[in-house]
């Protein structure tokens, strides 16, 4: 599993909503796509408008790696990804990855 936050990028604009920045509606359309696939268990803004995170659940940082590559919002360089890798003690789903040394 890995935790993608999301932080304010040079192309940011302070605007009243994270959904009035440019290419929100293609960084959304996208992430839904992602989302149905089952990689990305949950994700959004944060309400203090200062980025997003993104909890993916995928098979290895590559695969983590080439879905932040695709997100309109990176491209634009609205925002900053940071990717984590990431072991949930507290989980209610099933990963598909276990955390290394298991």
């Amino acid at each position: 599993m890995f935790v993608m936050i999301y932080t304010q990028g040079p192309a940011w604009q302070t605007v009243k909503t994270v959904a009035e920045l440019p290419f929100y509606r293609e960084h959304s359309k996208y992430m839904r796509q992602v989302f149905e696939t089952g990689q990305l268990l949950m994700g959004g803004p944060f309400l203090d408008n200062q980025g997003a995170i993104a909890i993916l659940d995928v098979e290895d940082e590559a695969q983590a790696r080439k879905i932040v590559a695709h997100d309109p919002f990176v491209q634009a360089r609205v925002v900053e990804p940071h990717l984590h890798p990431w072991h949930a003690y507290f989980n209610q789903y099933q990963a598909r990855t276990t955390p290394s040394g298991s």
